[in-house]
């Protein structure tokens, strides 16, 4: 009888938590969906105003090689909670002079420049955050987010023979046991700082909910090989995304997601020194001269639930459109106290939802986690 009655008692409470869910559900579509600046994007087509580059997956974050001429691209898969499983991506380039997109030759060799913990046999990859820095020797080191098989950075060598640009495997680092990472930031000494954007085991319900309290839910981490992972202090905040270094490598910007800010971060104190607060998602940012590129979603991260996330099939009625269309903007501000210097905000185009903004020889390149391009305008018309 006991064992009957505890039964019927969580029945019940899974039966109220899956209502409370689904009100939730409908109370973010009623009150935050931007319901009026979401249309269909229809085949991979350029405008007016956005020329278009087609057949990525979810090209989530850029980084501008050596040469000036290609970029690196993170083809994201996904990540739990907002897929049931991580997702394999992939590493490619786009070549700036003709549009065209190249693979990238990886070759393994030994872990000379992570964990000697941490090992691999094959390049099975799910890539998130990336960067690209010059070491202290002059070779070129390329850092990713990555959560296949297993949570880790991977480092890798650039290396340019005869025109073309291939990948040298130089080692990883296993994250710690609660680690989730988003975004990296490479050290010229081959240390590198990581945000930690939240407990890998949280609930898709939760996230939501937390996107609404912002409460912190993670921090920044800084790696060195013979320190291994410190948290760095006064970084906790609502989901740290994006992270990059000043090029004289004394600060660090970091973009708090569900704060809706971009904070400087000074190394050298270890206290944020000034902040840029937004309507919407910052995610990645990219370093340009004096200034930084904030790619953002113009949306909440409920919208992203409802239009680009598990939801999404039960909004778009064609499977294959698979081009997440909300808001989006990119904001150009000044590192030394990251005032506003520019904004453009997009919506109702062939290009949706960003997470980065890259400013390349006077164009913007702009990447998503939800899309199969990667789009460009030019700076001048804007």
């Amino acid at each position: 009888m006991i064992f009957y009655k505890i039964l019927r008692y969580i029945v019940i409470a899974i039966i109220c938590l899956f209502i409370a869910f689904i009100a939730l559900l409908a109370y973010l579509f009623v009150t935050q969906a931007n319901i009026k600046q979401v249309n269909y994007i229809e085949g991979c087509e350029s405008d007016e105003t956005f020329t278009v580059y087609c057949n990525y997956q979810n090209p989530e974050d850029l980084a501008v090689l050596p040469d000036g001429r290609h970029i690196l691209v993170s083809e994201f898969g996904a990540i739990v909670p907002l897929s049931p499983t991580n997702v394999q991506g992939n590493l490619s380039l786009l070549d700036t002079t003709d549009g065209r997109k190249k693979n990238l030759e990886i070759e393994m060799s030994d872990n000379v420049w992570g964990d000697p913990e941490c090992q691999r046999d094959n390049m099975v990859l799910s890539p998130h955050g990336i960067d690209i820095n010059e070491r202290l020797d002059g070779s070129y080191q390329l850092a990713i987010v990555n959560h296949m098989p297993t949570e880790t950075i991977e480092l890798f060598e650039l290396r340019e023979i005869n025109d073309a640009w291939s990948l040298t495997w130089r080692g990883c680092v296993n994250a710690p046991v609660h680690g989730y990472f988003n975004d990296v930031a490479l050290s010229s000494n081959g240390s590198f700082y990581v945000s930690q954007m939240y407990d890998k085991n949280i609930s898709l319900f939760m996230l939501a909910v937390l996107d609404n309290t912002k409460e912190d839910t993670g921090y920044v981490y800084h790696w060195r090989r013979q320190n291994g992972f410190e948290r760095l202090v006064n970084t906790d905040g609502a989901f740290p995304n994006g992270v990059e270094l000043s090029d004289d490598e004394n600060n660090l910007f970091i973009n708090y997601a569900f704060g809706n800010k971009t904070s400087k971060y000074n190394l050298m104190s270890n206290s944020i020194e000034a902040s840029f607060s937004m309507n919407g998602i910052p995610d990645n940012i990219t370093v340009d001269g004096d200034h930084i590129w904030v790619g953002a979603q113009d949306h909440s991260g409920l919208d992203s639930l409802i239009y680009c996330g598990v939801f999404a099939k039960d909004v778009f009625e064609d499977p294959m459109i698979n081009q997440c269309p909300l808001p989006f903007a990119a904001y150009q501000l000044r590192q030394s106290d990251l005032s506003l210097v520019n904004s453009y905000k997009y919506s109702n185009t062939v290009m949706g939802t960003a997470t980065v903004a890259l400013s390349l020889n006077g164009e913007l390149y702009i990447g998503t986690y939800h899309g199969d391009r990667i789009a460009s305008v030019e700076l001048s018309k804007e």
